[in-house]
């Protein structure tokens, strides 16, 4: 029984080891191949097609294809692939797996793909075709290839304004940059740049916007190369000129070239300038010979001071006719201060209501600005515990009334005695009737700003010079310089330091001693803010009192003999004139 059993138990292991053989896979030798996946809508070789990041969402192709044929089912993803024509799918760009015979493709997805390989804005003919993957024992299948040609885009976004700055450009500063005039994704800007000079752009007037910098244009002008900065500014290889700038973003092209109509190429700096158009009952309506000339401010920038009447159009040209020198605003008819040369412009457009402006044409900047005139008061007083005599603290006396600036209605100064301790404020008019006004915040270099609360005085007592922009909105409070001019100082250059008086606070004088020829003797004050020319801010002794030119006429004259002492009490409005 024991020998049976035993023979039993052999069988069985011989049986269940043959079936173990006959269970197991042979091993694999070669690839299983199957049908081919077929298209079901064959797409077209004939796509030219150019590439706009503005169309970055829209649909360019749609594929779909019969799934490929294998002895079992099995499952298969499918990858488009994009190679060059001709090179075989050697080495092809591969995305978008997906599990279903069809698929949509973007403007923007086929672009990311190209530009891996491919430079931006230049033309490329391709080829793709979908790949059917499904495990490693089956062959990878494939549709046969259709080609396009195709022109991908740098894929820089694009603006819905744009800004240029940088030191090559009147604005240095991204809070300053120039607006250049946008239509169809290209930007244009008339101004002057100067020769190696640097510029960026940036999509808005402030920091923190996108930096269009080096390396965000495919293609640039033979007088455009890289600054090599860490901020990527461009650099200006040309002369220094008034340019046409032009970047546009549809085809990643940034250009400087010369404008030039006609008989004429536009320089920054024209010998004259007229306003012309139908903008009041004065001047003739579109008669340029009629028309008045802008003043010229300094150069390439122009002013003119005109009433304008509601519905009002305007241009400037720069010659007393209609000729080939011609602005306006930039890209047709409105008001949004960009200058554009004539072939680019329309009329400015602008409702007056017959009242008076300030006109500033700024080729520099490719700007015009059409502001009101300003209205400034005529007189000017201050008043407060920290200034003037005792009796006059917070009340309002004629000593304490500034003097105006001849031809700068917005400017006033006046050289007054601070006591070292309490505040002031100003007004238009010796009482408080409205319209006062002090500072607001602190100081910077003895400028405040004006506000409206009181100003202190600084706290060692003396005379200090008081200088009230009211155009910029400031107040200067500094050390009060009083100079000689003209033949009796030795000539007639400004602010010469051997022609300043000498401030003599312990007693509550400023003095010159000995001045040194005879003649006419001609004083003025001058400030950091007292932008003004030495004659405007001018004043002489008359009868033993300062007397001030203000905006009057040209002064009496009053003479002094060599070694003359001047001395001047601007505490009590007395003058002197002393011969030793």
């Amino acid at each position: 029984m024991k020998k049976i059993k035993h023979f039993l138990i052999l069988i069985l292991a011989v049986f269940l080891f043959s079936c173990e053989e006959d269970f197991t896979t042979p091993p694999v030798t070669s690839i299983v191949e199957g049908t081919a996946p077929t298209w079901i809508n064959q797409p077209s070789s004939d796509i030219d097609t150019v590439l706009f990041k503005k169309n970055e969402k829209e649909e360019l192709l749609s594929l779909s294809w019969n799934a490929p044929v294998y002895a079992d089912h099995v499952g298969v993803r499918y990858f488009l692939q994009v190679d060059s024509k001709g090179n075989d799918f050697s080495a092809p760009i591969e995305f978008d797996r997906i599990s279903d015979t069809q698929m949509t493709v973007t403007i923007g997805q086929l672009n990311s793909a190209l530009i891996e390989r491919y430079a931006p804005v230049e033309k490329v003919e391709i080829e793709l075709r979908i790949k059917a993957k499904s495990n490693e024992d089956l062959a990878d299948l494939f549709t046969t290839p259709f080609s396009m040609k195709v022109t991908p885009y740098l894929d820089v976004p694009v603006p819905s304004e744009l800004y240029i700055y940088g030191t090559g450009t009147p604005a240095a500063e991204v809070t300053g940059a120039l607006q250049a005039h946008g239509e169809a994704d290209i930007f244009t800007k008339y101004l002057k740049i100067k020769q190696d000079g640097l510029f960026k752009f940036s999509e808005k007037q402030e920091s923190g916007g996108y930096d269009y910098n080096f390396g965000k244009f495919a293609a640039i002008s033979d007088n455009i190369e890289a600054a090599g900065d860490e901020a990527g500014n461009f650099k200006f290889t040309g002369e220094t000129g008034w340019y046409e700038l032009k970047a546009d973003f549809a085809n990643s092209e940034l250009t400087i070239a010369p404008y030039v109509f006609g008989a004429a190429t536009y320089t920054p700096d024209p010998a004259e300038v007229y306003l012309v158009g139908d903008y009041n009952a004065t001047v003739p309506a579109w008669s340029p010979d009629n028309s008045p000339a802008l003043t010229k401010k300094s150069d390439g920038i122009y002013t003119i001071e005109t009433n304008i009447k509601d519905g009002a159009l305007l241009k400037f040209v720069g010659q007393p006719s209609w000729g080939d020198l011609d602005w306006g605003n930039l890209g047709g008819d409105g008001n949004t201060g960009i200058l554009g040369p004539k072939g680019t412009n329309g009329n400015i457009q602008f409702d007056g209501g017959d009242a008076v402006y300030d006109i500033t044409f700024d080729l520099n900047a490719g700007t015009y600005t059409i502001a009101p005139k300003p209205v400034f008061p005529t007189e000017l007083f201050m008043t407060g515990n920290g200034v003037g005599l005792p009796e006059e603290d917070w009340n309002w006396f004629e000593p304490l009334q500034l003097v105006p600036v001849h031809s700068h209605p917005e400017l006033f100064w006046k050289i007054v005695w601070m006591k070292g301790s309490g505040n002031f404020k100003f007004a238009p008019q010796a009482a408080w009737a409205g319209g006062d006004f002090g500072k607001t915040g602190d100081a910077t270099d003895g400028v405040y700003t004006i506000g409206g609360e009181d100003i202190p005085v600084p706290s060692t007592e003396g005379y200090y010079m008081v200088v009230v922009d009211l155009a910029n909105n400031t107040i200067e409070i500094t050390e009060p310089k009083v100079y000689g001019m003209g033949n009796v100082f030795g000539g007639w250059d400004s602010e010469v330091p051997a022609n300043l008086f000498t401030v003599d606070n312990a007693n509550e004088v400023i003095q010159f001693e000995g001045v040194p020829n005879d003649g006419e003797l001609r004083m003025y004050v001058a400030a950091p803010t007292l932008n003004c020319d030495w004659w405007q801010a001018e004043f002489i002794i008359l009868n033993d009192r300062i007397e001030f030119r203000g905006t009057g006429n040209d002064q009496t004259r009053v003479n002094v003999t060599t070694g003359d002492n001047i001395s001047l009490n601007f505490k009590t409005g007395a003058g002197s004139i002393m011969t030793p």
